[in-house]
């Protein structure tokens, strides 16, 4: 009777007897980081990290100042919105070689993403220091990144 081995490639599909798990892991995370440094190369990196110190004062002067004694559950909230919101803006950047015009996408899609993080703004406004409000905005400005992420280059019918 023979046993089997779970690095057996007879009884587990593409596995490698000789491969070394971590070697396999820092060769997933090497992948990862050129995926990601390919979507988001360095101009809306920092893009990203200069509009969401930007949009954090612009939503916290429209809902009337900073409840951080009071509610910092808000606090953090509205920190959060600023930087789905950022990642929001800076994913319309025009990625290297491909000039100066905006990566836009499809149209009407851009737009609702781009109407996502003024809502998100308005929703915070609307009620400032209140919780399940900033948890709305910040479902509006995940769903508008989400929608920039995706990505369609065209709109399904």
């Amino acid at each position: 009777m023979r046993t089997m081995r779970w690095t057996d490639p007879e009884t587990v599909p593409g596995a490698d007897p000789g491969a070394d798990p971590a070697t396999e892991d820092a060769m997933g995370r090497g992948q990862r980081r050129a995926r990601v440094q390919a979507a988001w190369p360095i101009r809306k990196r920092v893009a990203v990290a200069v509009l969401t110190p930007v949009l954090l004062v612009l939503s916290v002067s429209a809902s009337g100042g900073w409840a951080l004694a009071t509610s910092r559950g808000w606090a953090a909230l509205v920190a959060l919105v600023a930087l789905a919101s950022a990642m929001t803006l800076a994913s319309y950047l025009p990625s290297p070689g491909t000039g100066l015009k905006l990566d836009l996408g499809c149209t009407p899609c851009a737009g609702v993403a781009a109407v996502s993080v003024v809502a998100s703004v308005v929703l915070l406004s609307s009620s400032p220091g209140d919780v399940p409000t900033a948890f709305l905005a910040l479902g509006v400005a995940a769903f508008g990144l989400r929608q920039r992420l995706a990505n369609p280059s065209t709109c399904p019918a």
